[in-house]
């Protein structure tokens, strides 16, 4: 994979362990499920929920401190919050545009994210963990938007409000090339056309 793609890759991973991919819009996601305005900065909210109460928010689940460090006061729109996980991982040690997933790097990024496993199988910070192996497959199973998933994904962060809840793939109409009726002259230029063998 080229470093766009791989990094992708590796943030996809991220987002499964932590649990926000499953969110229409997991850059919107705070810990609990709840959502923000991610046109803005970080929440700074705790949320109590059971076992375990947290401030984190986003797709990669960063604390508020966390955030502050990294990205200062920028909003948490999906192109910071992609750039500071890519920043946090490369602070482990681990960049993620080259860095092939193996137990070795996710071992490394255990400390940062706490839904990874260390190479024990653990988490660093004892709170539930994915297996690697499930990790691997997620990996593996990663594909490069297209240029419409892309262009919807734009869509929906730019126009929340109005984008469909229920998402539907951008259709582009194919065009068909047809000829001019009942134009006598555009009839000919197109038979003229043809005799010289350009194409049209």
């Amino acid at each position: 994979m080229n470093p766009e793609d791989n990094a992708a890759a590796w943030r996809a991973v991220i987002m499964h362990a932590e649990g926000t991919v499953k969110n229409r819009n997991p850059y919107s996601v705070m810990f609990g499920g709840g959502t923000f305005d991610n046109t803005k900065g970080h929440p700074d909210t705790v949320v109590h929920g059971g076992k375990y109460s947290s401030a984190a928010a986003g797709a990669f689940q960063f604390m508020p401190n966390t955030w502050q460090t990294v990205m200062g006061n920028a909003p948490m729109t999906k192109e910071n919050q992609d750039a500071a996980a890519t920043k946090l991982a490369a602070g482990r040690g681990v960049d993620i545009r080259t860095a092939p997933f193996t137990r070795e790097n996710v071992a490394k990024l255990a400390p940062e994210w706490a839904s990874l496993p260390t190479l024990s199988g653990q988490s660093y910070y004892g709170q539930p963990v994915k297996a690697f192996q499930n990790l691997k497959a997620i990996f593996g199973k990663y594909k490069p938007a297209t240029y419409v998933q892309k262009t919807n994904t734009r869509l929906k962060e730019r126009y929340p409000e109005v984008y469909p809840e229920v998402e539907e793939p951008l259709v582009i109409p194919q065009l068909k090339k047809t000829k001019p009726k009942g134009n006598p002259l555009a009839d000919l230029l197109l038979e003229s056309l043809k005799i010289l063998g350009r194409r049209y």
